[in-house]
């Protein structure tokens, strides 16, 4: 009995010990744990008042503090997020689009912001492909932002993609106070969808709830110029005169200038039309309307010496028109040259068919956006405009299961090398 109590009493003591130590242990891991939450506490709160320093400079413009601030956290944390987006944030504010999309690119957006300026950095390059699917993610998070709103449109205008345009313009009309905006872009993406009567109703909306056209973000002697043109576009020259002289007494435009000489045309004033067609030459030297509107006026009168004068200077432009060449093949068969009505005849019937197949692909980008031969029309225009990178996404979203056409290899081979694209016209416009 002795030897197991004296046991007992040595167990016990181990027993005590073991806890007084566990005790001490625990004790030590909880101050550990206090100090090192506080630690992490007072980086927390110093990497926040870091973040809101730079946010507070970034706001006030202050950017050469704002980079001061940015690379003494940086020195610390190189690889923050948030301040990598603060810093991308402040280079989009510099002009430097594609050093703030890099950063995005590799670090992402920490936030709705972000996002939005990651959207910006892209468009700011002409990257429509890459702002659209980030500025739908922004609006998800910002549903009712008229900016990235207006910004998605434009990437959708820009992609040629016009039903999606037009329901962004829908939903920015329904918003309260953002309805001038709404309809004036309404108005614009219906004239690019050829639907000019739609075109003036949306205009004339923009004209009843702002008749001031103080709220619009274009100047608006060119809302007035456009919507005057519509309508003169539309024959309805009569409704269209008053917009036009508005527009012209704003500021004097070629746009404006040429559509109120063909309305006055249209309303059997050829003298006023020539009077408005020779104030938008004195403008815009290169004035292909208007040229054309001097042109025909003189040729009616039996001046063709005078017509010629007006159309001479467009002889060598790239953007002549099939109704320009056809005059200058009128001009040159009733001054007796055969020879130059011939190189006219045929340059008028080349352009025509170049404007048919025009015109076929704007029906197919239109009808059929999503198709194959609309992704490759709409890479092509991205590549008529020098912007080589979006032709080369559009490309690259071609399934390798679609047909392919000699055209198309062509194509691609010209975007790759920055070469000559093939012509237009070898376009099997016929699978449309």
């Amino acid at each position: 009995m002795v030897g197991t109590n004296s046991g007992s009493a040595r167990a016990d003591k181990v027993t005590r010990r073991s806890r007084r130590s566990l005790a001490r242990w625990g004790a030590l891991v909880l101050f550990a744990i206090a100090v090192v939450g506080g630690v992490l506490v007072s980086m927390a709160r110093q990497q926040e008042q870091a973040l809101g320093a730079v946010e507070e400079l970034l706001t006030a413009g202050d950017l050469r503090d704002a980079h001061r601030e940015v690379a003494a956290y940086q020195r610390k944390y190189p690889d923050d997020g948030r301040m990598n987006g603060l810093r991308a944030r402040i280079l989009l504010k510099e002009g430097q689009p594609r050093e703030a999309a890099q950063l995005f690119e590799r670090y992402g957006a920490a936030s709705a912001v972000d996002l939005h300026a990651w959207a910006q950095a892209c468009m700011m390059q002409s990257q429509w492909s890459l702002a659209a699917p980030i500025l739908t993610r922004f609006l998800q998070l910002a549903p009712n932002d008229t900016n990235g709103l207006y910004e998605l449109m434009v990437c959708n205008i820009r992609m040629s993609r016009l039903t999606e345009a037009l329901e962004l313009a829908e939903q920015l009309a329904r918003l309260p106070g953002q309805e001038v905006l709404g309809h004036l872009y309404l108005g614009t993406v219906q004239d690019d969808l050829k639907n000019e009567q739609q075109a003036v109703e949306e205009f004339k909306q923009v004209l009843r709830l702002d008749p001031e056209l103080r709220k619009l973000t274009v100047p608006a002697e060119d809302f007035l110029s456009e919507y005057g043109g519509t309508l003169v576009s539309l024959g309805r020259s009569d409704e269209a005169v008053s917009l036009l002289q508005r527009s012209l007494k704003i500021r004097r435009t070629p746009a404006a200038a040429v559509s109120l000489g063909q309305a006055q045309l249209q309303l059997g004033d050829a003298q006023q039309a020539v009077v408005h067609w020779k104030l938008a030459v004195e403008l815009d030297p290169q004035s292909h309307r208007a040229r054309e509107g001097l042109a025909d006026v003189a040729l009616r009168e039996g001046d063709v010496k005078e017509a010629l004068e007006w159309l001479r200077p467009l002889e060598e432009s790239p953007r002549l028109e099939p109704a320009t060449t056809y005059l200058f093949q009128r001009i040159y068969q009733r001054l007796g040259d055969t020879s130059q009505a011939a190189i006219w005849q045929a340059r008028t019937a080349d352009l025509r068919q170049q404007r048919e197949i025009e015109s076929a692909v704007d029906r197919l980008l239109i009808e059929a956006p999503s198709s194959y031969w609309a992704q490759v029309a709409r890479a092509y225009r991205f590549a008529e405009t020098g912007n080589w990178p979006e032709a080369q996404r559009a490309l690259q979203q071609l399934r390798d299961a679609d047909p392919q056409h000699a055209f198309v290899e062509q194509f691609r081979n010209a975007v790759r090398t920055r070469g000559t694209l093939p012509p237009l016209r070898e376009i099997p416009i016929r699978l449309f």
